[in-house]
């Protein structure tokens, strides 16, 4: 069994450093690699490094099989890789071939940490590449079939893109393993996607009531557990996340090995940015109540030694639905998603599973990075699920733990003059304070529709050019320009004087920002146009008679959280579970007996 393809194709150049390295100078064709006598060809990267402490841990595969195509001549070095330590060559071949051929490395050992590196010295008149594959000579364990859930709301242009990639390189590729092991439901929330251009046998798109994403990713679910697309795992993958294929492959390989310990356990995909796509955004993470702690962040993966410390394990609490693959078995047990509606309802999911992840290099999507966008209505979501999912996983969390975190969120929007985002902030508070009878009760379409008065309303950044002399390449805001983080002293002061609320403002025109700055840019700051990624801007200006406002209402919630947070708090943890039923479930969605969409009639 092939466990890991040597991926070369790629026609990105900003992301070739993450499948491989020249030398010299080369020719890329259809895949392949041309290179001349004396050049190599470096395969030690994010995609082609081979994870053998993960392969002997979780699979027991103690030793492999390297087989490299191509024509010419060549010399073919394997390393093993790990931490700390010099790399050392631990096997090493030849090959000649005027056409195109297959050469072997023989019984390469998989140590128990590290990873295995392969480098392609080119001889005689030089070679041409194809690629190549470590394998096992074990059998599956068992019938492996994944089932891709993938919600949408009016994003036709990703789905697009995806499914297109997916019938391409897995449906129609003879060569892919994983291709009659897979299948694909699309939950359409908005019900706009064209099912005559996209549903295959493979593929297929139910009409859902927008409930948010967990309302999607949940009648994903509920249409492999029911229907007659039985699956063994659930694989959550965003609409607009972008697919490596060959991540898929090597999900359904190590699934197909697993002892019979970690079948259990959830394989979670990486996320790395879309905007910089050589940098790790996580690789699973801490929910630490809510102060979030995201694994090898901001790793640059085309750097060897973070790609050798990305393969050593930590302790992990969640892994986001970008890319998380479950076990149905897992799931009859544990139950369905909390209706969160949007954000957290990964995270609370994650935590039923107890720490039992894999993450693997090569598995993994690109995302574009959260703190691009300007949050709205999550501000809400963010403290209110932030509440109910420590209810319910931490009773330990209490009133004051609560406060200190609605202060520095509240505090934080103050610093950065978005006083309508504490509304939301409060209000999120407040709603949580109410208990699981009132979350149980809730038309969560109503209640979305109700937050639109605490929002802003944002504007296309262009409509601000000219504004206090702005220009146009003033509103294309990098999210990873540098900021200089003050001193201990200044950082204490700015805190002290609410970021210069009380002292006049700069006679400087309008600041520009990212989404999420720091509030230390501010300081003193008269006006601010906060900038996405989207070309939409949030303008916002300085009020002190807002900031009294803002912590005095903050003051009459911290009151309403000392008298409630313990008995709403106990009735979330006493009674989370008649939310993660079927029977809930397919009411909350309108779903019929037969399990179609009652409002769609689909």
């Amino acid at each position: 069994m092939i466990l890991q393809n040597i991926v070369l194709k790629e026609t990105n150049k900003t992301k070739r450093s993450l499948y491989y390295r020249t030398s010299g100078k080369f020719e890329e064709e259809a895949g392949s690699i041309v290179l001349k006598s004396g050049d190599t060809l470096d395969l030690q990267t994010y995609f082609n490094v081979f994870s053998c402490g993960k392969w002997n841990k979780y699979a027991g595969i103690q030793e492999v099989s390297l087989a490299i195509e191509f024509e010419g001549q060549i010399q073919i070095e394997v390393w093993h890789l790990k931490k700390s330590g010099k790399a050392e060559k631990i096997a090493e071949t030849t090959g000649n071939h005027d056409n195109c051929a297959v050469e072997k490395v023989r019984a390469i050992p998989v140590r128990s940490q590290g990873v295995l590196g392969v480098k392609i010295n080119t001889l005689g008149k030089g070679a041409r590449i194809y690629g190549g594959y470590f394998e096992t000579d074990r059998t599956p364990a068992g019938d492996i079939k994944i089932g891709i859930g993938i919600c949408t709301f009016r994003r036709e242009e990703y789905v697009k893109r995806n499914m297109n990639l997916l019938k391409k390189e897995v449906f129609s590729n003879s060569a892919s393993q994983v291709r009659e092991h897979l299948k694909v439901c699309i939950a359409d929330n908005a019900g706009t996607l064209e099912t005559e251009e996209l549903e295959t046998p493979e593929i297929k798109i139910v009409k859902n009531k927008n409930l948010g994403g967990v309302g999607g990713f949940t009648r994903d679910v509920l249409e492999y557990l029911e229907n007659d697309r039985m699956v063994s795992h659930i694989l959550l993958m965003d609409d607009d996340a972008v697919i490596a294929p060959e991540s898929l492959e090597r999900t359904f390989a190590l699934l197909s090995l697993l002892k019979p310990e970690f079948r259990d356990y959830t394989i979670g995909g990486a996320l790395l940015r879309l905007d910089r796509p050589l940098i790790q955004y996580e690789s699973g993470a801490d929910w630490n109540n809510g102060d979030i702690f995201a694994h090898n962040h901001d790793f640059d993966l085309s750097v060897l030694d973070n790609v050798i410390e990305n393969e050593e394990e930590m302790p992990t609490e969640y892994t986001g639905w970008w890319y998380s693959c479950i076990p149905v078995t897992v799931i009859r047990r544990k139950g369905l998603p909390l209706p969160l509606f949007i954000h957290r309802d990964d995270i609370e999911y994650g935590l039923r599973s107890e720490g039992r992840f894999i993450f693997l290099n090569g598995i993994c999507v690109w995302h574009e990075a959260f703190e691009n966008k300007l949050p709205g209505f999550l501000e809400y979501y963010d403290v209110r699920n932030l509440a109910i999912v420590n209810a319910i996983h931490s009773p330990d969390y209490k009133a004051r733990d609560f406060k200190k975190m609605l202060f520095v969120q509240v505090s934080s929007n103050i610093g950065k003059y978005r006083y309508k985002y504490v509304d939301l902030n409060l209000k999120g508070a407040v709603d949580f304070l109410k208990g699981f009878g009132w979350f149980y009760r809730l038309d969560t379409l109503e209640n979305h529709e109700l937050l639109k008065v605490y929002n802003y309303t944002v504007e296309d950044a262009e409509n601000y050019v000219g504004y206090h002399g702005l220009k146009e390449k003033e509103l294309r805001l990098s999210p990873d320009e540098d900021e200089r983080l003050p001193g201990k002293l200044e950082r204490i002061w700015k805190v002290i004087t609410m970021n210069g609320h009380f002292f006049p403002a700069f006679k400087t025109r309008i600041k520009t920002v990212r989404p999420n700055p720091s509030i230390y840019e501010l300081y003193r700051q008269r006006e601010v146009l906060f900038v996405d990624n989207t070309g939409k801007a949030l303008h916002v200006k300085r009020s002190r008679a807002e900031l009294i406002k803002a912590y005095m209402k903050l003051f009459r919630v911290f009151r309403l959280i000392d008298k409630r947070y313990e008995k709403a708090s106990r009735s979330y943890r006493e009674n989370f579970s008649k939310l993660t039923s079927k029977t809930f479930w397919k009411k909350y969605l309108e779903m019929t007996d037969d399990g179609k969409d009652g409002k769609n009639g689909n």
